[in-house]
């Protein structure tokens, strides 16, 4: 292979990786490669080598040799190997376009306005600094210019659910930033706090957007919260990072010009992009779920007869986790730090249910074209991650198991999980979601503070509540440089905030129990956590 397309290759995979070193007869996925990075990878590779790889050919023991090989054939086969995506047509701007699959699912909840509530999504900073609010709603026009996806109505044409670009002319006097200065309020956090909940219980006319909410409160001097929020139909959460970097080049240029020097062409968007799916990729799910997952119950509550969206969250790091440890143990078991955190929740599930068949919602970012990869526009598909624990086991198998299991379903994950929902044909449960009532995500945050003296602003992200919760329980495990910290949304029918605290300090034990023993089985590891469950069950008792 050329030296060149080494060179640049291994630039590249230590720009994702984020590694000051890569070895290249070694595994992406033993250096640190996540399905997000490697779905990141697979982009540039054909942004930047004009060669089309597909997500499925790089999950697994891809090196750096593999790759740099494989760009060099498809190069000089004049870019085959692979075969391009199917071009679009051109759309025409205003031109009603059938919804994608991973959207009809946000688009039958608009029925039940608790289950469309719980499934308003967004983001909320800290801004302390002299913010500009005329030039943050100029920001905010500019953006929605940028992202077509934000302008979009949804209605539907003879009985089929469409999507519809609303011209910016149409748009623009709707786009307004909703201002409350709270300076002068006794607690102004706790205020915002509670005004926020009402935000996000904002039932959204899907028909006429925008279908988002922007609010900033004033809650000191030189102090404010800035939250965005916006109906799941249109975008996921990839989107806050691309609209994050946006606003911060626009407030830039604005602030230093007084009007952009041009509005930015609009990104195109393509909401099919994320669901094209093969026949291999159904029949691998339609196998996979030949039997129906088990219901899993992990509170002593009655169950409400219809499923309740109520919900709470619970913030708590983790610090009697190292992280420097866990990497050190996904390295030996050659897993990703996804992989090894899910199986310890899946894990935790089974200790807490008895059941030994655990199916579990996960997160598979749909993004691996490199024309989406700044695009607000929803390509998230939840995939029912299931796994069989057996006691016998050495936890290291199960783990890379579950490892296995995570590449193969990321492999088949354009698959919607709507679509398999009805082929399955299972029967309706009022009170449950249809394959799964947990859901974990692993995260690694690279955005922490971001401090600009050009802005003179320093802007951190911060939680605030939601009142609401889509599953029964969620963990959401946050990795910030040496921090491993974790997010538990759940049902307040099904939990106390005292129990969920509970769960998550079994959680950590199952981790630190990994790292203890590498000789714990299986049945060791649930053991640890009955015992802990058993004095807690028997307090709550008394």
């Amino acid at each position: 292979m050329s030296t060149d397309t080494a060179q640049r290759l291994a630039t590249l995979c230590k720009e994702i990786l984020r590694i000051d070193h890569i070895r290249p007869d070694a595994s992406l996925v033993l250096q640190g490669a996540s399905s997000m990075r490697l779905m990141q990878l697979v982009a540039r590779l054909y942004e930047d080598f004009d060669v089309i790889v597909d997500l499925s050919e790089v999950m697994g023991e891809v090196t750096l040799d593999w790759i740099a090989a494989t760009v060099e054939e498809r190069r000089a086969a004049d870019g085959g190997g692979a075969p391009a995506p199917a071009e679009e047509p051109m759309r025409q701007e205003g031109e009603a376009v059938p919804l994608s699959e991973l959207q009809l699912a946000f688009w039958e909840m608009r029925r039940y306005a608790p289950a469309m509530s719980a499934y308003n999504e967004g983001v909320s900073h800290l801004v302390k600094g002299d913010l500009d609010l005329a030039v943050c709603q100029k920001v905010l026009v500019e953006l929605v210019a940028l992202q077509p996806a934000l302008r979009n109505a949804y209605f539907e044409v003879d009985g089929v659910a469409v999507q519809r670009e609303v011209p910016m002319a149409e748009i623009e006097p709707s786009l307004k930033l909703e201002v409350t200065d709270l300076s002068g309020h006794a607690d102004p956090m706790a205020e915002v706090a509670a005004q926020h909940r009402a935000m996000y219980a904002t039932r959204f006319d899907l028909s006429a957007p925008p279908c988002f909410r922007v609010a900033v409160w004033k809650v000191g001097e030189r102090r404010w919260v800035v939250s965005w929020v916006v109906y799941h139909i249109v975008t996921d959460w990839w989107a806050v990072d691309v609209l994050r970097r946006s606003a911060a080049k626009l407030y830039r240029a604005l602030m230093a010009a007084g009007v952009p020097q041009a509005r930015p062409v609009a990104v195109p968007q393509d909401p099919h992009a994320g669901t094209r799916f093969t026949a291999e990729d159904e029949a691998w799910w339609l196998e996979k779920f030949q039997t129906p997952p088990r219901a899993l119950t992990l509170s002593p509550r009655p169950r409400p007869l219809i499923k309740s969206y109520a919900g709470e969250m619970y913030l708590q790091e983790l610090k009697g986790v190292s992280v420097s440890r866990l990497e050190g143990l996904r390295e030996r078991l050659n897993v990703t730090m996804s992989s090894l955190t899910y199986a310890a929740f899946s894990l935790l599930l089974t200790a807490l249910s008895g059941e030994d068949d655990v199916t579990v919602g996960v997160p598979f970012l749909n993004r691996q074209h490199a024309d989406v990869q700044d695009t607000v526009g929803l390509f998230v598909n939840s995939l029912p991650v299931r796994m069989k624990a057996e006691h016998g086991v050495a936890a290291a198998d199960y783990i890379r198991a579950c490892h296995g299991e995570l590449l193969e379903a990321f492999r088949h994950g354009r698959y919607p999980s709507f679509r398999l929902m009805r082929q399955l044909k299972l029967p309706t449960r009022f009170n449950r979601a249809p394959l799964y009532d947990h859901l974990f995500s692993y995260y690694e945050n690279t955005v922490v503070d971001v401090v600009s003296e050009e802005m003179k602003l320093a802007v951190t992200e911060i939680e605030l509540p939601r009142g609401t919760s889509k599953y029964d329980l969620s963990l959401f495990v946050t990795r910030t440089g040496d921090r491993l910290d974790c997010k538990a949304e759940y049902t307040t029918a099904l939990f106390s905030q005292e129990e969920v605290a509970t769960i998550v300090s079994h959680y950590q034990v199952i981790l630190e129990r990994l790292l203890g023993d590498a000789t714990v089985t299986v049945g060791g590891v649930l053991d640890t956590v009955r015992a802990r469950v058993q004095p807690s069950l028997s307090q709550q008792q008394a």
